[in-house]
């Protein structure tokens, strides 16, 4: 968790704020041209960013960000949880 005592007006502010305390963390969240990533889940609050303006979307005071990647794979015939 990161937290910020400033106070960005959109997601891409507060990602550029994340990036300047983990840099290494941009290119698994934003491809080369600065869009976020396909596999990548963006959430501010409980909203999706990729269907409330991106990068773009507003960031309110005390908002939570949720950086959550896509999972998939696992084995067929494998969805039985172990008893």
């Amino acid at each position: 968790m990161v937290k910020s005592e400033a106070s960005p007006r959109t997601l891409d502010d507060a990602l550029q704020i994340l990036f300047q305390v983990c840099p290494g963390i941009r290119d698994r969240i934003l491809t080369d041209q600065g869009e976020i990533r396909e596999h990548i889940n963006v959430f501010v609050g409980i909203e999706p960013a990729r269907y409330t303006g991106g990068l773009s979307t507003p960031v309110v005071d005390g908002a939570e960000i949720s950086i959550v990647p896509a999972i998939s794979g696992g084995r067929p015939g494998s969805s039985r949880l172990p008893s």
